[in-house]
């Protein structure tokens, strides 16, 4: 697999954007939790835009591997 290349691509509903955003506003929210919502909507195909994996990476200060484990 090419560094560009994704593993998965990750397409979310409107309701399941919804439901993401809705957990991530809430106080309780874990924020390990909080970081996986923020990755899955940068890499969503459906509501561009789509970040790249190295993008992802340094907006979020972690590895690309974390990004495709996610």
């Amino acid at each position: 697999m090419t560094p560009t290349s994704k593993k998965y691509i990750v397409k979310l509903t409107d309701d399941e954007l919804k439901r993401l955003n809705k957990i991530l506003r809430q106080k309780n929210t874990s924020e390990t939790v909080a970081n996986r919502i923020r990755i899955l909507k940068d890499m969503d195909a459906n509501h561009p835009p789509v970040k790249t994996y190295k993008q992802c990476a340094s907006d979020h200060g972690i590895s690309e591997p974390t990004i495709t484990n996610v």
